[in-house]
C-alpha cells in the first residue's frame, strides 16, 4: 500500500513464502471481515486468493449454553456481499508475498538488530547491512523486536486459557453459517470451510480442559466436541490433528514513537472470540496511510500525523478489548440471575431490527471511525 502511494519502501522479512498452499485446508484460518478485505483488495492481495480454498459466510448464529438466548443475523439488504470469509493463514501469507515480489518495494531477507536516530531512522541489520528510513512500520508481531528495541512497554495479561483448533467434518452441512456457542468454559466456534461438511473449530477454554482435549483419542475428542456443540451439525465424523495456543490480551503503551509506528499484533492483542485480531491490524495499516496523507510521498512524516494515528488506533484497540473482555466474562458467569439476563439480552437483540443492524455493521467493520480505504464505498472484493 505504501509503495502504491508513491513511497520508496524496503521490507525487512527473514522469510517470504509465495508458494500457494495445496492439500488439506490448514489448521490456522482467519475470519476476514469486508472492511479488512477492502484493504487487502487495495493492496492487490485479495485477487490472488484462491476462491476454492476460502469460504464466505452469509450468516452468524450465536447461542448461550447457560440460557435459551440466541442471536442470528445476516448482512441484510443494506449490505452487498457476505458477512465475511474464512481464509487460510498460509494462503494470505502467500498472496501478500507475491504482492511484495511484484511491487516496487525492495525485500531484504534479514532482521533488524538495532535502531537509532530520529530523522532519518537508522536500522542495523543482522546481516551487517544498514537502512535509513524516514518512517518505520513495525509489523513484526506479538513479540515485536522493534518494539523491544524502542523500549516501549508491553502490557500483557494472560487469560489463563488456551484456544484449541482443529478441522472437522460433520453429518449436516454448515450452510455457509458461522456458529458460536458460549460455554461457561469459553466460546466454541464452528467456522465454515469450502467443503460443505467441513468446519474449522476454535474452542477457547481454561488450560486444564484444553490440555485434556488435546490428549484425547480422536473418537473421544469427536464425542466431547459434539456434546459441547449440542450436535448442532450432527455427528462429528472426522477430525484433524489438533493444536493449542495461549490466549492473552495486550497493548503497547505507545502505538508510535519518534518515526516508528506499531501495527497489528506488535501494537495489540485481543481475545479471538470475535475473530478481529487480523482485521484490526489491517485497519491499522489503512489508518496509518490515511493519517500520513501526502507526507508519505513528500518525505518526512509530521509528528502530528503519527500522533493522530496512535490516538485513533489505540482507541479502536481499547474498544475491541472492552467488548471481547466483557463478553468473555459475561458468558463465563454461571449464577442464575445473570444467565436469565443474558438470555433476555440475546433474545432482545435478535428481535430488535435497529440493534441487529448495528451489530451487523460492527461485525463487518463498517461502524465507528473506519479508515476511508476500508469503507463500503471503497472498491469491494468479490462476494465469493
Amino acid at each position: 500500500l505504501f509503495a502504491r502511494a508513491g513511497a520508496r519502501v524496503s521490507v525487512v522479512e527473514p522469510e517470504l513464502d509465495p508458494s500457494a498452499p495445496s492439500g488439506p485446508i490448514d489448521l490456522r484460518t482467519l475470519a476476514i471481515i469486508p472492511a479488512a478485505a477492502r484493504v487487502l483488495g487495495a493492496a492487490g492481495a485479495w485477487a490472488l486468493l484462491d476462491p476454492a480454498r476460502m469460504q464466505p459466510f452469509e450468516a452468524m448464529e450465536v447461542w448461550d449454553a447457560g440460557s435459551r438466548g440466541r442471536l442470528e443475523f445476516t448482512p441484510g439488504p443494506q449490505h452487498d456481499g457476505p458477512l465475511g470469509w474464512i481464509v487460510e493463514s498460509r494462503q494470505l501469507v502467500a498472496a501478500l508475498s507475491r504482492v511484495l515480489e511484484a511491487s516496487t518495494a525492495s525485500v531484504l531477507a534479514d532482521r533488524v538488530e538495532d535502531i537509532e536516530g530520529q530523522a532519518p531512522v537508522n536500522l542495523r541489520l543482522a546481516g551487517g547491512g544498514r537502512l535509513a528510513a524516514r518512517l518505520v512500520v513495525a509489523a513484526d508481531g506479538r513479540g515485536s523486536p522493534l518494539r523491544a528495541l524502542l523500549g516501549i512497554p508491553w502490557h500483557e495479561t494472560p487469560y489463563g486459557a488456551r484456544a484449541l483448533i482443529a478441522n472437522v467434518t460433520t453429518g449436516i452441512p454448515h450452510g455457509r453459517v458461522a456458529r458460536q456457542r458460549f460455554l461457561a468454559s469459553g466460546p466454541l466456534a464452528f467456522l465454515p470451510l469450502p467443503d460443505p461438511h467441513a468446519c474449522s473449530v476454535v474452542w477457547s477454554c481454561e488450560e486444564s480442559l484444553a490440555a485434556r482435549l488435546a490428549t484425547l483419542d480422536d473418537a473421544a475428542f469427536r464425542q466431547a466436541l459434539g456434546e459441547a456443540f449440542e450436535h448442532r451439525l450432527g455427528a462429528i465424523e472426522t477430525s484433524s490433528a489438533r493444536a493449542c495456543f495461549p490466549l492473552a490480551r495486550a497493548r503497547a503503551e505507545r502505538f508510535a514513537q519518534g518515526a516508528v509506528a506499531l501495527v497489528g499484533d506488535a501494537a495489540h492483542l485481543v481475545h479471538p472470540l470475535a475473530g478481529q485480531g487480523l482485521n484490526l491490524g489491517l485497519l491499522d495499516v489503512a489508518a496509518l496511510l490515511e493519517c500520513l496523507g501526502p507526507p508519505v510521498r513528500e518525505g518526512w512524516p509530521r509528528a502530528s500525523a503519527l500522533g493522530r494515528y496512535a490516538r485513533w488506533r489505540r482507541s479502536a484497540a481499547l474498544d475491541m478489548t472492552l467488548v471481547t473482555d466483557g463478553l468473555e466474562r459475561l458468558f463465563a458467569r454461571t449464577d442464575s440471575p445473570l444467565r436469565w439476563l443474558r438470555g433476555c439480552g440475546l433474545d432482545l437483540a435478535n428481535r430488535s431490527g435497529p440493534l441487529k443492524r448495528a451489530l451487523v455493521a460492527h461485525a463487518m467493520g463498517e461502524a465507528g471511525d473506519v479508515p476511508r480505504l476500508a469503507r463500503p464505498q471503497a472498491a469491494s472484493p468479490p462476494a465469493a
